[in-house]
C-alpha cells in the first residue's frame, strides 16, 4: 500500500477512536448526572 493511503486510513481509524471516546465520555457524564 502507498504512504497517502496508509495516511488516510490511519487519520480515519483515529476519527473513529476519537468519536467512540467522545461517545462514552458522554455517556459517562449522562450517567454521573
Amino acid at each position: 500500500m502507498n504512504a497517502p493511503a496508509r495516511a488516510a486510513a490511519k487519520t480515519a481509524a483515529d476519527a473513529l477512536a476519537a468519536a467512540k471516546k467522545t461517545a462514552a465520555d458522554a455517556a459517562a457524564a449522562a450517567a454521573a448526572a
